[in-house]
């Protein structure tokens, strides 16, 4: 019985463990997913260090990282704990990158709050992350 209840457990933490993402695996994303993360960083940083709550999902300009200013975007806030990145804006339609970073618990996905992402991650009945960095077109509701 403790024999089994110790396979049984070494099994769940070995399990458990390899789907834990480590900074080492961010550091083989690409340059555009690695200035997600240190944008998420330094917004979270300078709300910590306000005192302010987080209340808006809107990430202010001053903790943009080099490589999302490149994008020249017109703004850029969290969805989820992604980080999105709207190029364009015109009537009801925003456009950009959605850039997925690993501390994030959610996938993006095709189709949720408005999102149309390219290429689609859901591919028959597997999700293919690929670099975790999608084109992205969304409809806004005002």
């Amino acid at each position: 019985m403790r024999l089994t209840f110790l396979m049984v457990l070494n099994l769940v933490l070995m399990l458990g463990l390899s789907g834990c993402r480590t900074k080492a695996d961010f550091e083989n994303n690409s340059p555009l997913a690695e200035a997600a993360y240190e944008t998420y960083t330094r917004y979270v940083r300078a709300i910590r260090g306000s005192g302010a709550e987080n209340s808006t999902p809107d990430i202010p300009r001053e903790c943009w990282a080099e490589g999302i200013n490149k994008l020249k975007p017109i703004k850029v806030y969290r969805h989820r704990n992604n980080i999105v990145v709207t190029q364009k804006l015109r009537d009801n339609l925003e456009e950009g990158k959605y850039i997925y970073i690993p501390i994030s618990s959610y996938l993006p996905m095709d189709g949720i709050d408005g999102f149309t992402l390219k290429p689609n991650p859901l591919k028959g009945n597997q999700y293919h992350l690929g670099d975790g960095i999608f084109d992205y077109k969304r409809t806004i509701k005002y």
